[in-house]
């Protein structure tokens, strides 16, 4: 503080000295101390003076402020580059949810959270993730149109409730959970993914005041952060599931099969009955024909195994012209039908090509586990004897592993 009783000279040195100090220390600058000066030395200096020391304890506080942005925004650095580098190792959708919910809190308060995921031209809002003291209280799916979600989502602008008493279209719906207390404080800022919308992401405080446009900002970076991580881990889970299908026919993959298979014993299914299935005349057709039109025919033969695969049960294109049926808990009677069925669909729905008909019988190799094998390999191993059993005895029929 500059004392009355100072002279005029020893006061000017001081000030230079105090002025020295705070730009060599320009992040510990204490405002106060600045507005206290600021206030007396129009008791001790002349007007032009006076002018030039506030023109300098202004500059002093300009800079403070630069200085604690910068440390801000460098202290969260290394939140950005933890999201970054989580969001880079995983295609799980709701670990990125949940990891972007844990990384915001450690920036910011978040006594509440959500993040809200919309396509455009939906009808809905689905929020995977709304938190509130900690609980999750997703999945909610909410209409479009109403509410300060969709206001957010058709403006694309960020919206910041400094308090409850902040008049906002839609403010009174603005997080889901503990029911004896509203937020005061709220940021909801647009998920963008370049210039797409993908939803709004939301940190949220009891407190009033509780944010600073540098939260917004914060919010925006991981925000679009996470819209990426989502949109790829979503385009990942489409890949995963198109390696799982047959190109040709639509149905489930030789992948598929053995994945599927090997989950139902590992889940202690008590039985798994196996049709292996494979076209009878396939090659004759295609050096009759051409290939085109064998490929028609090896749809024809997935199209009779989804019409007649049960509640339960997985039809497969194995590779080329063979196919897999699994059923769970069917007993080998049943199976027996199902290939009846099967082959009388194919009968009934002959493949047509120039006005000629082309019959498309099946031969059909049938097993269970656990009575003919107790692993998958042996199971698949077992139906593959029967129907090569099927085969030697004439074609278009259906056996039965270790009959006959």
């Amino acid at each position: 503080m500059v004392e009355n009783t100072w002279s005029r000279e020893e006061s000017v040195k001081r000030l230079l000295d105090r002025f020295n100090q705070w730009l060599n220390h320009i992040e510990s600058v204490d405002r106060e101390e600045i507005f206290a000066i600021s206030r007396e030395l129009g008791g001790i200096l002349g007007v032009s003076e006076l002018e030039q020391h506030e023109q300098i304890l202004d500059k002093i506080v300009k800079l403070n402020e630069k200085v604690a942005h910068l440390s801000w925004l460098s202290e969260h650095l290394k939140i950005l580059h933890d999201l970054s580098h989580t969001f880079s190792r995983t295609y799980d959708e709701e670990e990125i949810l949940t990891k972007a919910f844990e990384l915001v809190s450690r920036v910011m308060r978040t006594d509440a959270f959500f993040i809200a995921l919309y396509e455009e031209g939906d009808s809905e809002i689905q929020i995977p993730i709304s938190i509130d003291s900690g609980v999750n209280y997703g999945p909610i799916t909410l209409p479009y149109g109403e509410g300060i979600i969709s206001k957010v989502i058709a403006t694309r602008e960020t919206v910041h409730l400094r308090t409850s008493r902040d008049e906002t279209v839609g403010a009174s719906a603005v997080r889901w959970g503990n029911p004896e207390s509203d937020t005061n404080t709220c940021i909801f800022v647009p998920l963008m993914l370049g210039n797409q919308m993908k939803g709004v992401i939301s940190a949220q405080s009891y407190r009033e005041f509780a944010y600073k446009k540098e939260h917004e900002e914060l919010l925006k970076i991981i925000g679009s952060q996470v819209a990426s991580a989502v949109e790829t881990a979503r385009l990942y889970e489409r890949m995963y599931q198109m390696s799982f299908r047959d190109d040709l026919t639509g149905i489930l993959n030789y992948r598929a099969f053995h994945r599927d298979l090997e989950k139902l014993l590992e889940e202690g299914q008590s039985s798994v009955a196996l049709i292996m299935l494979d076209s009878d005349h396939l090659k004759a057709v295609n050096d009759q024909y051409g290939h085109h039109v064998g490929d028609e025919l090896i749809r024809c033969i997935a199209e009779a195994l989804k019409v007649n695969a049960g509640a339960g049960e997985s039809v497969y294109r194995y590779a080329g012209d063979e196919f897999m049926l699994l059923s769970p808990d069917a007993t080998l009677r049943e199976m027996m039908d199902k290939v009846l069925a099967i082959r009388e669909y194919l009968y009934k729905h002959p493949l047509v090509y120039q006005g000629r008909l082309i019959p498309a019988t099946v031969s059909a190799g049938i097993a269970l586990y656990p009575d003919h094998a107790d692993s998958a390999d042996g199971l698949k191993r077992a139906a593959d004897e029967a129907l090569y059993r099927s085969k030697k005895r004439g074609k278009n029929c259906a056996t039965v592993y270790g009959a006959g």
